[in-house]
């Protein structure tokens, strides 16, 4: 008799009502009796969760439909805020399970990321020196850091209490990553500050005044900007400037819920062959995800890229098609949505992920496996290992605002994947790379193949505060992947590196051709070292420093590097056309148009000018002329109908159905 378990074929969810683990308890209930047929769920309002939802193997064949402003949620409620004079409003700090003040490091206030009193206030500090060293014996770490500043406004670290020590952190941007520290002492005669870590410094981690930047949050003596709060775990308060027309009444206040900063779990053991699949979400939010933290302290970050140790709000494992459809992510403090090992066949479209503490989504198996196999140079691994993660799609999603949190974190990265397609999206406003792709450094063996990187939006990068990153990132052998019909613009970097295309360490066999890039700090295209990249019918314009166009090694791991570089139009006004480096690598260049609008006297090639650069044997076919462009200085890169590329073999393409269509 299975006649009132048959409720699980349609099941609606809200708060005060059916809960969402409830819903799946009823229909793991009526598939154990017999029921196949496909569960429907309807989700309304906000649904608050203080651990994560978690489907498993049991779970199949379920239909989750949000009703307008449905969402599941891992914030909790902050009430009882009262007016403690000042301009300050104040209401007792949530509680962990074991009832000691919740230590928390972000704030929603009606819907809005609140910043935590922060100094400096807006921007980052230049330190003048630093060094890691053991650290003494009864210290509460390995090695301790010490850091000294020279502008004075450090010094308002001298008014904090030692007990606000462990809970006022210090974010640390070094080149391409970002570490999270807590304070262990502050000497104001020298504007210098000692922290203590369990991670060593890595040569190309060391902290250096020309790369390195700071910035402190929690800090009781830089409580006081309107919109700021503080969390004064003493006295086991939350305190909060508030923006003019607020009212402690009716403002909404929410902070995620200690914990790892997952919402919703889709897990299986795919190493005993279990999947968890033929699940959709429609029309559902998801929000309000934590940092790691041990509940009443915070939890360092190390320095990493991508922020690769952060998982998502939603985090999958052992997933097998498994679709989220016009839904929203966002309010959390790692990624967005994270696929760990064995996630095939899943699909994100027509989603906003957003207001991001990292990145939008990570994709990719959770262990190196190409660099585990040692001696083994430029392999392709099969797709259909248990632990793949392949043929996913990202279609059609708005995915900004990231690095909210920790600034290392990617739009999408695909790491460790093959047949992967993200394609349509509008990608911007992250401080670091837009996609990522590949994630084997050098010639090692890779899965990451046959990838699609196509018809993107990315724009608004590294806001110069990080170093080398790029519109699209690969890493690694990855034949068959393609880069195309993308636009990619503004990105910006601190130091070094910014760049659209950016073939890194051991790049091989990738197609990139008909992107549209401009605005760059360092240059359209670069290639640290790969080989058998194919770059053509490209159009690069207005980069700044280094080359246009550059190229790093000639050979790595006993592998000549190569390049092939042909029918492309590089436009420039300011740096180098071609950047140094590019003589000494092998490959074909053929039929590229070059144009620097302050002449052809101005032009440099690789240290040469035109006339040298026509006779160095490098290009064959190549000319410098205007592309005639319809409006460059307007970036509108049409092209005229007698435009001299055309003449060259460049085939003009249409790129303005790059993007999402969300919004238009």
């Amino acid at each position: 008799m299975i006649e009132n378990l048959m409720l699980a074929v349609s099941l609606t969810v809200s708060p005060g009502g059916l809960s969402v683990n409830g819903a799946l308890a009823k229909i793991r209930e009526a598939r154990r009796a017999g029921d196949t047929s496909v569960a429907a769920v309807k989700v309304k309002g906000v649904n608050r969760v203080t651990s994560p939802v978690v489907f498993t193997a049991e779970d199949h064949d379920i239909d989750f439909t949000g009703e307008p402003g449905a969402m599941i949620s891992g914030g909790v409620e902050i009430r009882g805020w009262k007016d403690a004079g000042g301009g300050v409003w104040e209401a007792p700090a949530p509680k962990t399970p074991a009832g000691d003040t919740m230590f928390f490091d972000q704030l929603w206030v009606n819907g809005r990321r609140a910043g935590c009193a922060r100094l400096p206030s807006k921007g980052w500090l230049a330190m003048t020196a630093a060094a890691q060293s053991a650290a003494p014996a009864g210290a509460p770490a390995k090695y301790v850091e010490t850091v000294s500043f020279g502008d004075p406004e450090v010094k308002r670290l001298a008014d904090v209490p030692k007990e606000d020590y462990p809970y006022l952190e210090i974010g640390v941007i070094c080149k391409w990553s970002y570490g999270l520290r807590t304070l262990g002492a502050y000497d104001a005669s020298r504007n210098e500050m000692k922290m203590f870590t369990d991670y060593e410094w890595r040569p190309w981690k060391t902290w250096r005044t020309n790369d390195t930047l700071f910035a402190f949050f929690n800090v009781r003596s830089a409580f006081d900007e309107p919109g700021e709060w503080f969390l004064d775990m003493k006295a086991g308060k939350v305190r909060y400037r508030p923006l003019a027309g607020e009212r402690p009444d009716s403002a909404e206040f929410v902070a995620p819920f200690s914990g790892d900063g997952v919402v919703v779990k889709f897990h299986a053991d795919w190493r005993n062959g279990e999947s968890v699949g033929d699940i959709r979400f429609s029309g559902v939010s998801f929000a309000h995800g934590a940092a790691k933290t041990t509940g009443n302290r915070p939890v360092q970050i190390n320095q990493h890229q991508a922020a690769i140790d952060m998982d998502g709000l939603i985090s999958l494992e052992g997933a097998r098609n498994i679709v989220f459809d016009g839904c929203s992510i966002s309010r959390t403090a790692g990624y967005g949505m994270r696929f760990h090992s064995a996630c095939r066949s899943n699909r994100v479209v027509n989603c906003r992920i957003e207001d991001l503490g990292a990145g939008g989504i990570f994709m990719g198996a959770d262990f190196k496996r190409g660099e585990k196999l040692t001696g083994i140079t430029r392999k392709v691994l099969p797709p259909s290992r248990p632990d793949s993660v392949s043929f996913n799609v990202i279609s059609n999603c708005v995915i900004t605002r990231g690095g909210r949190y920790n600034p290392e974190g990617t739009g999408v990265c695909i790491a460790h994947c093959s047949d992967t397609a993200v394609v349509h999206n509008d990608i911007y406003d992250f401080y670091y790379t837009g996609v990522s792709i590949g994630w084997i450094w050098g010639f090692a063996g890779s899965v990451a193949q046959r990838n699609d990187i196509g018809f993107n939006r990315i724009w608004d990068l590294g806001k110069g505060v990080m170093s080398d990153m790029g519109g699209v990132y690969s890493l690694g052998t990855s034949f068959g992947t393609r880069v195309h019909d993308n636009v990619i613009h503004d990105v910006k970097s601190y130091s070094y590196g910014g760049w659209a295309l950016y073939c890194d360490e051991g790049s091989e066999g990738i197609i990139e051709e008909r992107n549209v890039c401009w605005n760059t700090t360092d240059g359209g295209f670069h290639q640290h070292y790969g080989t058998g990249c194919l770059i053509r019918n490209n159009i690069f314009a207005f980069n700044r420093m280094l080359g246009a166009v550059r190229m790093a090694r000639k050979v790595v791991q006993g592998v000549p590097c190569t390049l092939h570089f042909v029918n492309n139009i590089v436009y420039g006004d300011s740096g180098p056309l071609v950047g140094a480096g590019v003589r000494g690598v092998g490959g074909v260049w053929a039929n590229n148009l070059w144009y620097d609008a302050r002449g052809v006297d101005r032009a440099e090639f690789d240290g040469l000018d035109w006339h040298g650069w026509t006779k160095c044997g490098k290009e064959s076919g190549g000319a410098f002329a205007d592309p005639r462009f319809v409006d460059a200085k307007n970036f509108d890169f049409r092209l005229k109908a007698d435009s001299p590329a055309v003449k060259l073999g460049f085939v003009p393409f249409d790129y303005s159905g790059a993007g999402a269509n969300l919004d238009r």
